[in-house]
């Protein structure tokens, strides 16, 4: 969004024309004037006529000319006295664009008492430039008036398809005309914009930004094919280079459409620009500078600000940029951001955007001054922390998908950079009474990041911080305070959990065991009583394993090796071993005292087996007993 030249034009004309109050308190002179502004549709132009009366109060001098503004780039000037007579004119430029004087040379002197009648008239021809528009079908241009009073008309087409509006700004609406009255200078009267809104054409093209493929289009005023083409032109070299200076990829719109619209579309702006995930629509009064396209361009990437100062500072921080990068001769026209702030402003309480169209002085006032000390901020924390610190930050927030706010930037500037930020925020963006606020802000980051160290100096895990540093990043300052109190009164305590943790990992790494992780978890998670009660359980089953180690690891004899045989007890220690390095100890103990079970029972296993063998023989032997009776009764019943 970009405030237009021709509401610039207001504050120039009365800082450099004195409007407002009258040029001498005795009034020697008395001016009066009425001027009609003329769109003439058939000659593509616009006819101006003065009709000035200038009376001198003054006894001491004489008055031979008289200077009438005229708008730049005037030509056909005519200049005759009431009573016909040609007058000389020659023009004197000003400090504004769009403003020259024309001095009007009387045909006589006029004394004291004395009253000078005479008309100028001249023509706007085409014209194309910021403020000031004339084409076949689109019309705007400032009206300026001059003297003690002064009346302001206008000719246009009034028939269909023409549309005109006349906007009051210094002057008031009387009837069909403007009224000025109370100062000698000039007056900024008003806006005239006359178009045909049906009038346009479209066209379309692709880009390809970083590999994102776009398309985009111009919509413009017909008769404006070299104007289109160059805007075309701008978007195809520009919109890379505003990715580059931003730091992060093409947001991602499909479409990017620019619209030359009238001045009530803009709400008095040069340009506004409204990005949805579909489409990107800018628009833009047809006069826009170069500039103005390039800025409403960077507001594609927007997205990821949420206070109006960043959303504005960027697009005219990254299109300062691109000036300086753009293909020499690109870019033409005004390529300068914006004019001096005139009033005081932190950025922090910049509102949002309202329309500019009847807005009363101090809020123009306010627009200026947001643009310029939004800017000329970025320019120094670009010069503080490098243009690259602000690239990554605003990768950052990209990345993110959160808007940040004057609270989120300066808090993720801060963490880009390792940069404490706190003066100039102060300087630029918070009003004083936020002061205390960005002081406790300090206090807790700082205690934060002392807390973080003594924790990893201490082995401890930062995890038990998340919460503090929450509270933190939501400026929640006091429950931050109460975070960390907690943290640092619970450090002790762990660091104690921690030192039996080592000593038990020691015992267990003695017997070839793991301690499982949820003991270390317990503790960061400041569960003491959970990771005591692990702790305990995990002894009593590393004191099982430890006895059931040493009972297998004893010699046996060969009475007892054969109890054991078809017995495993290696196998339940091994699952004893599994289930304490799964935080399973009171499995473990099991597994271990069925081991010791097994070896104990060695010797009742062996004489069970013994009398299983003995038994097995004694059937056999009577088996082969009662076979042989048999055989011997068979044969005896066979013998003769």
């Amino acid at each position: 969004m970009r405030v237009t030249s021709a509401c610039l034009l207001a504050l120039a004309a009365l800082l450099f024309l004195g409007s407002g109050e009258r040029a001498r308190a005795d009034d020697l002179a008395e001016i009066t004037s009425s001027v009609n502004y003329e769109v003439r549709a058939e000659e593509d132009d616009v006819l101006v006529t003065w009709d000035v009366s200038f009376t001198n109060n003054d006894p001491d001098f004489f008055i031979f000319a008289l200077p009438v503004p005229v708008l730049a780039g005037a030509t056909d000037v005519t200049a005759s006295s009431a009573a016909g007579a040609p007058l000389s004119t020659s023009a004197e430029p000003t400090e504004i664009d769009l403003i020259d004087f024309q001095f009007v040379s009387f045909d006589r002197n006029v004394f004291f008492g004395g009253v000078y009648d005479f008309t100028l008239s001249y023509v706007v021809p085409e014209a194309r430039q910021s403020g000031l528009v004339v084409t076949p079908f689109y019309v705007f241009l400032p009206l300026l008036a001059l003297g003690d009073e002064a009346t302001v008309t206008t000719t246009a087409p009034d028939s269909s398809p023409w549309l005109s509006t006349v906007e009051p700004v210094d002057c008031e609406r009387a009837d069909d005309a403007l009224a000025c009255s109370g100062s000698e200078g000039v007056y900024f009267a008003g806006n005239l914009e006359v178009r045909q809104p049906n009038a346009t054409q479209t066209d379309s093209f692709d880009l390809s930004i970083g590999g994102n493929e776009v398309t985009a289009s111009i919509e413009y005023f017909q008769g404006e094919d070299a104007a289109a083409a160059h805007q075309r032109e701008v978007i195809e070299a520009t919109l890379p280079l505003i990715a580059d200076v931003y730091g992060f990829p093409y947001p991602g719109a499909p479409s990017i459409a620019i619209v030359h619209s009238g001045r009530q579309s803009v709400l008095g702006y040069e340009g506004l620009a409204e990005c949805t995930s579909g489409l990107c629509e800018i628009l833009i009064s047809p006069g826009a500078r170069d500039y103005t396209l390039v800025h409403e361009l960077a507001h594609v990437w927007s997205g990821v600000f949420a206070a109006r100062w960043l959303s504005e500072g960027f697009a005219d921080w990254v299109t300062t940029q691109v000036v300086d990068r753009a293909p020499e001769g690109l870019l033409t026209g005004d390529l300068t951001p914006t004019s001096p702030a005139a009033v005081p402003l932190q950025l922090d309480e910049w509102g949002d955007a309202g329309p500019l169209i009847g807005a009363p002085p101090e809020q123009l006032a306010t627009a200026l001054a947001g643009y310029d000390y939004s800017l000329r901020f970025l320019r120094t924390l670009a010069d503080e922390v490098g243009a690259e610190t602000l690239r990554e930050v605003n990768r950052t927030l990209a990345e993110s998908g959160e808007p940040a706010d004057s609270r989120r930037y300066m808090d993720v500037l801060e963490d880009v950079s390792g940069r404490d930020v706190d003066s100039l925020f102060l300087v630029w963006v918070f009003s004083e009474s936020s002061r205390p606020l960005v002081e406790e802000r300090r206090e807790a980051r700082d205690r934060f990041a002392e807390i973080e160290s003594r924790l990893i100096d201490e082995g401890v895990s930062e995890e038990s911080l998340d919460a503090a540093w929450e509270a933190i990043l939501d400026w929640r300052f006091a429950g931050a305070r109460s975070e960390m109190d907690a943290v640092e009164a619970n450090i002790g305590r762990a660091l104690e959990l921690q030192d039996e943790l080592r000593g038990l990992k020691d015992d267990a790494d003695a017997l070839g065991l793991a301690v499982p992780e949820s003991i270390a978890a317990a503790i960061s998670s400041w569960d003491f009583d959970g990771a005591d009660d692990l702790i305990e359980s995990a002894r009593e089953a590393m004191g099982a394993y430890g006895v059931a180690r040493e009972r297998l690891d004893e010699p046996r004899n060969l009475w007892q090796r054969f109890g054991l045989l078809g017995d495993d007890p290696e196998g339940e220690l091994a699952k004893a071993r599994d289930a304490f390095e799964e935080g399973r100890f009171g499995r473990s103990q099991d597994r271990s005292a069925a081991a010791i079970d097994i070896v104990d029972d060695a010797s009742r296993s062996a004489m069970l087996r013994l009398l299983v063998v003995a038994g097995i023989f004694s059937a056999l032997a009577v088996a082969i007993g009662a076979a042989y009776w048999t055989a011997m009764l068979q044969r005896r019943r066979a013998e003769p």
